[in-house]
C-alpha cells in the first residue's frame, strides 16, 4: 500500500489560500457582464405574493457533492441542433465565480459539501492526498461538510490526513458527523468532526447534522474495525427533539444516494433540508438536453410532522452546483423550496463531436453553446474566470501537469456506464449494455496477463474515454484505485453464482450498489431488475471469440483485483476463493500494453456488450 501520510509544506500553501480566498478576477475576454448569466445568477425576483407575505426567513444554500479530486472542468456531450456538442462543464473557476456572486448578492448564504470529496482522481489525490481538496474549500470558504464513503478508502490514517488538510487550509469548514464513533486508539480520536452545529444566520437560530452511509462504507470501503455507524432516522429524530428549543430549522446533510433521502424525509419529524450526495444523481430538467434525470431539483417531500420538506443533491466531479433558496415561516416551516442546478459551460472550449475540425465547425459548436446558455428557463449559465480559484490550484495543477506524459491512443469513445438504466455521458444516450470501458481494459488485462475471464466491478472504472491522444492523467482518472490484479480459479458453476449474488445485491438498492455491476471480457450475460437468479443466458467467449454456453462443471482462469477478492461491492463469495500471487498493480499493466501497442483495443458493438439483454 502507498504512504499516505508524507508531510506537506502546508504555512505558505495555507497563507496563499486565505489572501486569495476573497479576491476575484475576471478575464480579458470576459470584463463585460453576461446578462442573461447575470439574471440566472439573480435571487427570485418574483416569488408568489403569498408565499412572500408569510416569510419570516429565507435560506439560501449552494451545494456540491461526489467531487472525487477533480479540480479541472469536466467535459459533457450535449444535444443541439447541430449535433453533439462536446464542451468543459464546471470546474473550480466557474463555481467559485458562482458562490462570488451569490454571496454578493446574499451575505448569508452557505457553501455546503455532501461527501466524496475525495479520491476518485488519481493524479490529484494520489500526489496530494487530500490537501489540493481542502485547499479548494479554503478557496470557497465552505461553510460544512461530511464523511463519503470514499473517504474510508485508506482507513482512519487516511481519513485523520484529509481532516488534517481541512483544518489547515479549509479552517473555516466544520465537518458534521452525528452518526460515525470510533474507539479510543484510532487515528480520528478527537478529530471526528461535530455531532451537530448551530448557526444564526439574519437572527434565526439553523441546527446542521451530518450523516453518512454506514452499509455501503462496510461493504465498498476500508473502515477500520473499530469504526461503527448509527441508523440515520432514530438517531437524527432524537438530536432535533433534544434541539427543538435551541432552533426551529434543522438541515440535514447526508451522503447516503437519492433513494435513501426521499425515503428517510417523511419518517423525519423535525428536519427541514436534507442536502445530499452519493448516487451522483442529476436533479433538474435535463432530458432536452439529452440527458436522463433522476429527480427534480428541488424534490419537495412531507416530513413525519406533515411539514415540508427540501431534498437536493448536485450530480458529480464539479459540473453541477447547486443553489437552493428555502422560504420559512415564523414557526420554522417550509413554506417553499425553489432553486437551480447551475451546470457552467465554457463556451470557447465547444466543439462538434463527429465531425472534422475546422474554425466553421468551432463557430457552430461556441454559437450552439451560447443559445443553450441563453435559453430561458435552462441549467446552463456561462462558466466565468475566477483568480482566486486558479491561485489556489495553481501549485497543484503544475505538479500534476509536469508529471503527465503520452501513454499512448484511445481508439473509441467508451462509456464507463455501470447498471443498464444509466445514462452514456460521453455519448449523451442509453447504454444498456455494460461499462465499454471495463471491456476495453478487460482485454487489455487478459492479453498481458493471460487467463479466461477478466471480472470486474463496473465501479473501479470511473469516468468515460474519449477518443484521442492518452495520457497518464487519463489513466488515472479512469482507474484511480490503484488495485492489485491477481488470478482466482472458478468454476462455470461458482461463476454464474457469483454473478448472481452481485445482481441481487444491487438490485436491493441500485442507486447506491451499481458499481458493483459485473463487467469484464470473456464473458457476456442477461440480467433482470429482480428475482433469486436474475442472471441468465451466461456465456464463455474464448480468445478467439467464439461464444458458447459457460460450462458448469469446466474450471475458468478468472483475472479480477484484491478488491473484488475482499468480497467488496456483493461478491462475497470470492473471499472464500484462495487467489494467486499479485499479477501487479492495474494501470501499470496498461501502461505496458500500451508501450507495446501504442494504443488501445477497438471493439466492435457486439465485443462492446457484457450484458447482452436487460428486463425490468
Amino acid at each position: 500500500m502507498k504512504s499516505y501520510y508524507k508531510e506537506a509544506a502546508l504555512t505558505a500553501l495555507a497563507l496563499a489560500v486565505a489572501a486569495c480566498s476573497s479576491t476575484s478576477g475576471t478575464s480579458a475576454g470576459n470584463t463585460a457582464p453576461d446578462n442573461v448569466t447575470d439574471a440566472k445568477l439573480a435571487s427570485l425576483n418574483s416569488p408568489d405574493p403569498e408565499i412572500a407575505s408569510q416569510t419570516d426567513f429565507s435560506l439560501e444554500i449552494l451545494h456540491v457533492n461526489d467531487v472525487h479530486s477533480y479540480i479541472d472542468p469536466n467535459k459533457v456531450s450535449l444535444k443541439t441542433g447541430s449535433g453533439l456538442v462536446r464542451v468543459k462543464v464546471g470546474g473550480p473557476e466557474a463555481i467559485k465565480s458562482v458562490i462570488e456572486e451569490r454571496r454578493r448578492d446574499n451575505p448569508n448564504v452557505l457553501v455546503i459539501s455532501a461527501g466524496d470529496q475525495i479520491t476518485g482522481n488519481a493524479s490529484n489525490y494520489d500526489n496530494f492526498h487530500g490537501e489540493a481538496d481542502a485547499a479548494l474549500h479554503g478557496m470557497y470558504g465552505t461553510d460544512f461538510y461530511v464523511y463519503g464513503n470514499h473517504e474510508f478508502d485508506h482507513g482512519g490514517k487516511g481519513l485523520r490526513t484529509y481532516v488534517d488538510f481541512m483544518t489547515k487550509l479549509s479552517p473555516q469548514s466544520v465537518l458534521l458527523n452525528s452518526d460515525m464513533t470510533v474507539g479510543p486508539a484510532s487515528p480520528l480520536r478527537g478529530h471526528n468532526g461535530v455531532t451537530q452545529s448551530f448557526r444564526e444566520i439574519d437572527g434565526h437560530t439553523v441546527a446542521f447534522y451530518g450523516a453518512t452511509t454506514g452499509k455501503k462504507i462496510v461493504h465498498s470501503s476500508s473502515p477500520d474495525p473499530d469504526m461503527s455507524f448509527i441508523d440515520t432516522v432514530p438517531l437524527i429524530n432524537q438530536m432535533t427533539a433534544r434541539n427543538r428549543d435551541k432552533a426551529k430549522i434543522h438541515v440535514l446533510v447526508t451522503h447516503q444516494g437519492v433513494v435513501a433521502d426521499r425515503t428517510n424525509a417523511p419518517l423525519l419529524n423535525d428536519v427541514d433540508i436534507i442536502v445530499g450526495g452519493d448516487s451522483h444523481s442529476l436533479c433538474g430538467d435535463f432530458s432536452k438536453y439529452g440527458f436522463k434525470g433522476e429527480c427534480t431539483y428541488p424534490m419537495t417531500r412531507v416530513n413525519a410532522s406533515g411539514h415540508k420538506i427540501c431534498v437536493v443533491q448536485a450530480n458529480e466531479y464539479g459540473k453541477i452546483i447547486g443553489d437552493l433558496k428555502v422560504s420559512f415561516d415564523k414557526d420554522g416551516n417550509v413554506l417553499k423550496c425553489e432553486g437551480t442546478p447551475y451546470m457552467p459551460l465554457w463556451v470557447d472550449s465547444a466543439e462538434l463531436k463527429g465531425v472534422p475540425k475546422s474554425p466553421d465547425n468551432k463557430t457552430t459548436a461556441e454559437a450552439e453553446v451560447k443559445n443553450l446558455i441563453n435559453e430561458p428557463g435552462s441549467p446552463f449559465i456561462e462558466a466565468r474566470f475566477s483568480q482566486a480559484a486558479q491561485d489556489a490550484m495553481k501549485p497543484y495543477r503544475d505538479a500534476i501537469k509536469a508529471k503527465f506524459t503520452t501513454l499512448g491512443q484511445a481508439s473509441q469513445d467508451t462509456c464507463t456506464t455501470r447498471y443498464p438504466t444509466d445514462e452514456c455521458v460521453i455519448k449523451n444516450g442509453p447504454n444498456p449494455y455494460g461499462s465499454e470501458t471495463c471491456k476495453v481494459f478487460g482485454k487489455v488485462f487478459l492479453d498481458e496477463l493471460g487467463g479466461d475471464i477478466y471480472l470486474g466491478n463496473s465501479g473501479m472504472f470511473r469516468v468515460d474515454m474519449e477518443e484521442g491522444e492518452f495520457t497518464d492523467g487519463d489513466l488515472l482518472a479512469i482507474i484511480p484505485f490503484s488495485n492489485e490484479m491477481k488470478q482466482v480459479r472458478l468454476t462455470g458453476k461458482e461463476f454464474v453464482s457469483v454473478l448472481n449474488q452481485v445482481i441481487r445485491y444491487i438490485n436491493a438498492d441500485t442507486a447506491a450498489r451499481d458499481g458493483g455491476t459485473p463487467c469484464g471480457w470473456g464473458f457476456t450475460y442477461a440480467m433482470k431488475m429482480s428475482g433469486d437468479n436474475p442472471v441468465t443466458e451466461v456465456m464463455f467467449t474464448d480468445s478467439n471469440g467464439k461464444s458458447t454456453p459457460i460450462d458448469l462443471k469446466k474450471t475458468y482462469r478468472v483475472i479480477t483485483t484484491d478488491y473484488v477478492l475482499r468480497g467488496k461491492d456483493g461478491f462475497a463469495l470470492l473471499k472464500k476463493k484462495k487467489a494467486g500471487k499479485s499479477l501487479g498493480i492495474d494501470a501499470d499493466i496498461v501502461k505496458n500494453y500500451l508501450k507495446k501497442h501504442g494504443s488501445f483495443p477497438e471493439l466492435s458493438a457486439e465485443e462492446f456488450k457484457t450484458i447482452t439483454s436487460f428486463s425490468e
